[in-house]
């Protein structure tokens, strides 16, 4: 009977703390850039090739673009397509720059496949946050 008492005690107790505790606000500003990783060519990847997608801002000329986020991964066996995620402030966001996506894929310190082309995300006219990636061998 007393450990139950105890219980109920350390129960209400519990309770009565977490009744006065100020729950943040779910919505912090984060968003995400969405899409897939893909190729053209019909080339199996080796298991240990790794992808690298980022999101970078690319606004200044004859500068290393200024990496906002970034997610790589081994393939593992997997084969393309990939699904990518990449999570960013939208209050660290600049509305009159750019921002990009690219993405690349390497095995064994060889670059394989990258894109070759400007995937403007965020602050481009459509506002886009889903982008699908098209790379390209590298010869």
């Amino acid at each position: 009977m007393k450990k139950v008492f105890t219980l109920i005690s350390a129960l209400a107790a519990a309770l009565a703390i977490s009744a006065c505790t100020t729950i943040k606000s779910t919505d912090s500003g984060v968003e995400n850039v969405t899409g897939t990783v893909s190729y053209r060519e019909r080339i199996a990847l080796p298991d240990n090739a790794r992808v690298t997608v980022t999101l970078a801002d690319v606004s200044k000329m004859d500068v290393a673009a200024e990496v906002i986020s970034s997610h790589a991964f081994l393939t593992e066996g997997q084969q393309i397509p990939f699904n990518y995620q990449l999570t960013f402030v939208r209050d660290e966001i600049q509305p009159n720059h750019t921002y990009a996506v690219s993405a690349r894929i390497e095995a064994d310190g060889k670059l394989l496949f990258t894109t070759d082309t400007a995937n403007h995300v965020i602050t481009d006219e459509a506002k886009t946050l889903k982008k699908d990636l098209r790379l390209v061998k590298v010869q």
